[in-house]
């Protein structure tokens, strides 16, 4: 495992910083683009892992002889969307299929509701390990999609992957597919409705009749324009910069105001650390004066349908001395990692002081200020990405910053740390 240090001479930002593209939108495409009847391109694919992960299995997919007896065996590795969008697409799709990893956490993220909502189909799924989660064993059976009257239900309270999956498989369906979303919180509610928009742009008529159901029917064609813009998630780490910053001016091309992307109300948060948003044609320009009066009251972020920015406005809180309270991140514990537990650790181990207070209902992380001393420890990225994106954005307000295995922000925006090096940062 390499430790990185960073450190940044200068306490002022300039430049214009490539974003990666979105691999939320280039993960479902590449689904599309795979059952599409005609071809098309898609410009501007992500270069993440997660994203050549999955070009990668639907490759292997697409070679797969339908008389081979064998079953075809596919690593996910710990790419939770990857694993979920499939394991719908070859509920459909000929052959028995191993949806297997290498990654020990992704045996700990569930795919239960997933499973069991196309069980219902009559798809023979088995849990080759712990019920409930990976990994799996799919036969795939195409006879279901003229046998079934297309209707499915599946929980929703957990993770919104498991409904754009079926989302995703629906065009399979010769009469369509009625899908209806159970548990009183539907959680990332923007993802699904991205899955909707994508889908709409190749053709499908996707009906949202009410809060839990939607109807989907129509085959796929080619899309007008299947233009990846970049990604919102990955542009809070630099709103995050700027905003821990004494000021400068950053561009960020290929992003949008009228985004399929939830994550664009960072553009709304960061205005209380300072960071003024100007949408241009072709990208955002964020903006922060020297002495940017900062919003010190305390503050409340709810995440159900934000989950990804939950390390990225606590770690900026808690460097700017903001009480935050950070509710609906119940969903974090499934990700990479515990993100609950790893983001409490990790804060106190800098200085903060943290509670962790859990119920049935939510867990809430409150932030109280403090006095951090990043500079003196190593902080641990328990194998995440999103830990050593949001942590790595204190090095600007302190003498240096040193994280734990440099390589796991390749999992979603392989060029970081080249943008740091760009924008004044010393390794």
């Amino acid at each position: 495992m390499d430790n990185l240090t960073i450190q940044f001479k200068k306490k002022t930002l300039e430049g214009e910083v490539p974003l990666p593209s979105s691999k939320s939108i280039s993960n479902r495409y590449l689904v599309l683009q795979f059952i599409a009847d005609e071809d098309f391109e898609l410009r501007n694919l992500s270069e993440s892992e997660d994203t050549r992960l999955m070009q990668q299995l639907l490759e292997t997919i697409g070679e797969h002889d339908e008389d081979d007896p064998e079953e075809t065996v596919l690593d996910c590795l710990n790419a939770g969307a990857v694993i979920r969008f499939l394991t719908a697409l070859l509920s459909f799709r000929a052959g028995t299929w191993l949806l297997t990893t290498s990654n020990p956490r992704m045996k700990a993220r569930p795919i239960g509701p997933l499973v069991e909502a196309l069980r219902s189909f009559g798809i023979p799924i088995e849990y080759l390990e712990e019920e409930g989660y990976p990994p799996i064993r799919v036969t795939g059976r195409p006879d279901c999609l003229q046998e079934n009257a297309g209707m499915i239900s599946v929980d929703a309270s957990q993770s919104s992957q498991f409904v754009s999956a079926l989302m995703l498989a629906s065009p399979l369906f010769p009469r369509g597919l009625h899908i209806e979303m159970l548990g009183e919180t539907k959680v990332s509610l923007p993802y699904i409705q991205m899955t909707a928009q994508l889908m709409r742009n190749c053709g499908s008529e996707v009906v949202f009749i009410d809060g839990s159901n939607m109807f989907i029917d129509g085959p796929l064609h080619v899309p007008a324009q299947a233009f990846i813009e970049s990604d919102w998630t990955s542009a809070s780490y630099l709103y995050a910069l700027l905003a821990l910053s004494e000021g400068g001016k950053i561009e960020l091309p290929l992003l949008f105001e009228d985004s399929v992307q939830g994550d664009w109300i960072i553009s709304d948060w960061f205005e209380d650390f300072g960071v003024e948003t100007e949408f241009a044609e072709d990208r955002v320009i964020l903006t922060k004066r020297p002495g940017a009066p900062i919003d010190n009251s305390p503050k409340e972020y709810d995440f159900v349908h934000h989950p990804d920015l939950a390390q990225t406005m606590a770690v900026c809180c808690a460097a700017l001395g903001i009480e935050a309270s950070l509710h609906g991140i119940f969903g974090l514990k499934y990700k990479e990692t515990d993100r609950i537990v790893a983001l409490r650790n990790e804060l106190q181990r800098i200085g903060a002081r943290v509670e962790l207070n859990e119920s049935e209902t939510d867990n809430e992380l409150h932030i109280y200020p403090s006095l951090l001393h990043p500079e003196k420890e190593v902080i641990q990225t328990y194998g995440d990405h999103r830990m050593a994106l949001a942590f790595s954005v204190l090095a600007i307000r302190y003498a240096k910053v040193t994280l734990q295995e440099k390589e796991v922000v390749n999992k979603s925006f392989p060029g970081y740390w080249n943008v740091l090096k760009k924008l004044g940062a010393k390794f």
